[in-house]
């Protein structure tokens, strides 16, 4: 009996359970590599970085009112946490496909059948996808070492769902694993999940500018 309730317990935390993003953390040769990060000088310069932005959907395409007032809400929280970390986007286009976002997360064919012939290079290419579940986000990120990276294909991509775009804390989720985060289990953290989501760390925020500057530099706009 003094087992039931904890189980008990347990499988109703997992049933209430809504996690926005199934991005895996670097294994620990990866973490290790960013955390080596906090050791490495970087300079005082403002990065800015490209947006291309594209719409997917399958039947009806969604009216461009009320969504670009999404993107551009979600694009103005992104920039609101670093001051030295800009985000601008430089295009937006249609696109039909039958993608959805957990499919893109599990078949990197089905992610490649939408992004390869789209992706612009030199900027962060944000497709916002139809999701039929409760995932609201994804980012693809390298699960072992940093060595490679700028050679790898899929590596500049976010994924946000429509409700998870209306949700400025999401895209800022899915940047910070762009930028070399993972989870937190702070509920006031960015890297959280069901929260009220409004803040970085100083070790986060430190990773972040330090990764950008050294995994992310070929990004940077001119």
């Amino acid at each position: 009996m003094r087992y039931i309730l904890p189980t008990l317990i347990a499988i109703l935390a997992w049933l209430g359970c809504n996690p926005d993003c199934v991005t895996k953390i670097p294994n620990k040769s990866g973490q290790k590599e960013i955390d080596g990060l906090l050791d490495k000088n970087i300079d005082d310069a403002e990065m800015i970085f490209d947006l291309s932005v594209f719409i997917v959907y399958n039947r009806t395409k969604p009216g461009m009112t009320e969504l670009s007032k999404d993107i551009e809400r979600s694009i103005q929280e992104a920039n609101s946490f670093s001051d030295r970390i800009k985000f601008r986007m430089t295009s937006s286009q249609y696109i039909k496909h039958d993608a959805v976002l957990a499919n893109i997360r599990q078949s990197k064919k089905m992610e490649d059948d939408l992004c390869k012939a789209n992706d612009k290079p030199g900027t962060i290419n944000m497709y916002i996808v139809r999701s039929d579940t409760n995932l609201e986000g994804y980012t693809p990120v390298l699960q072992n070492g940093f060595e490679q990276y700028g050679t790898l294909d899929g590596l500049e991509r976010v994924f946000l769902s429509y409700e998870g775009l209306a949700d400025g804390a999401v895209l800022i989720h899915e940047l910070g694993h762009f930028f070399g985060l993972g989870h937190s289990d702070n509920c006031r953290n960015y890297m959280s999940y069901n929260c009220y989501r409004d803040l970085f760390n100083a070790k986060q925020s430190s990773t972040i500018l330090r990764f950008a500057q050294v995994y992310r530099k070929y990004l940077q706009s001119e």
